[in-house]
């Protein structure tokens, strides 16, 4: 039957590219259907992007999954994709005659082995490169793709693209997340992020543990909460207080001005005897959100707790951790936290005071801050 003819089917077979949105390699499962669909020999999705190549097939025999890879790969089909109007099904033989194609090398040494000649192309346009769906028929032993197959597979084609898209963000979202937990995760200090909520979003492990002890900290229904009435009032109102500051940091016009004041963010946190007070810093988790690309916790508090019972770590790490800074970075970073001047905080680590500029430079970047006062505030109420 014409894929023209069975509107029920596609729509079934748009409504399983979305249930599917988060099955592995879902990918191919979109481009069985609409091979199957279209009477196909196989379905393709590529995306290059510089010398980048990312590539879905449709389930084909093992020998030949590299022949598609390395078609893929050539620019054969580049200036008919080029002229060919994005997010709309094309017949490639509008573009490439099939004569011209079958006199190609290309043809002969990867196209016909593959079963291929026909095609329909779905393309669109990705930043330095190229994108496109391409549904393969045997040119030896088939006919072309009809119009009204063009027009029935149009719709199909532009939500696997779609699904396709929001697959690859998701993707790039857990790496992201996943990144961040790392760093956080490597530290030597208890972290956690507290959402505008009081929901505690992430802890790394070592705030597991202090959480396992039950002495000092809890959690009440996701919310992070000091044992004791009183501890517990100071530490609420320092974390309102970061998450004030970390909504004024996300307004358009806090760039450039003056660096947002808070009251002293530590606090000491008392355990049963004999153990010390746990000591706490809490401050905006904007920096960290920024660097590792997490907009969810951009309007965050980030809560770091020190137990003083157990061996320090040393500050200069947890920003190598945080923010991905190089141990000189750091080192210059807490210099200046600590009150140096730039002349005397590069005399002391032995470097050139332009070499601590650039240095400095770097900081600001990875750390989100335009200036050295938001920057000396970001670490005192970090470190």
């Amino acid at each position: 039957m014409s894929v023209a003819m069975d509107p029920g089917t596609l729509l079934e077979a748009i409504g399983q590219v979305y249930a599917s949105m988060f099955d592995e390699d879902a990918e191919r499962g979109w481009l069985d259907q609409v091979r199957d669909l279209a009477g196909a020999e196989h379905a393709v999705l590529s995306e290059a992007r510089g010398p980048k190549l990312t590539m879905h097939i449709s389930r084909m025999d093992a020998g030949m999954e590299p022949l598609a890879r390395q078609l893929a790969a050539t620019t054969l089909y580049d200036n008919p994709l080029a002229r060919m109007p994005s997010r709309r099904v094309h017949r490639m033989s509008d573009y490439f005659p099939i004569r011209d194609l079958m006199r190609t090398q290309v043809y002969q040494q990867f196209v016909r082995p593959l079963h291929g000649g026909y095609a329909l192309a779905f393309p669109w346009g990705v930043e330095d490169g190229r994108a496109a769906i391409a549904i393969c028929r045997d040119a030896t032993r088939t006919r072309d793709f009809a119009d009204a197959e063009c027009t029935a597979l149009q719709p199909l084609l532009l939500h696997i693209h779609n699904g396709f898209r929001i697959r690859a963000r998701m993707q790039a979202l857990q790496a992201s997340l996943d990144q961040a937990h790392a760093a956080l995760d490597a530290m030597h200090e208890a972290v956690l992020i507290v959402d505008r909520a009081r929901r505690v979003r992430y802890l790394n492990p070592q705030a597991w543990n202090l959480l396992a002890d039950g002495d000092g900290i809890r959690l009440d229904a996701g919310a992070l909460h000091a044992t004791r009435a009183y501890d517990d009032r100071r530490l609420q109102a320092l974390v309102a207080s970061a998450l004030t500051v970390a909504t004024r940091l996300q307004s358009p016009d806090a760039r450039g001005a003056a660096a947002p004041e808070w009251a002293d963010p530590r606090l000491a946190i008392p355990r049963d005897a004999p153990r010390r007070p746990l000591l706490a810093s809490v401050a905006p988790a904007t920096a960290v959100a920024h660097r590792h690309g997490l907009s969810d916790f951009a309007d965050a508090a980030i809560v770091l707790l020190r137990d003083p019972d157990r061996p320090p770590a040393g500050s200069t790490r947890a920003l190598v951790a945080l923010f991905a800074l190089t141990p000189r970075e750091a080192e210059l970073a807490m210099a200046l936290r600590d009150g140096s001047p730039l002349a005397l905080a590069s005399t002391r680590l032995g470097i050139a005071e332009g070499t601590a500029r650039q240095y400095l430079k770097q900081v600001f970047a990875k750390t989100g801050v335009g200036r050295q006062a938001e920057l000396v505030a970001l670490l005192r109420n970090l470190c």
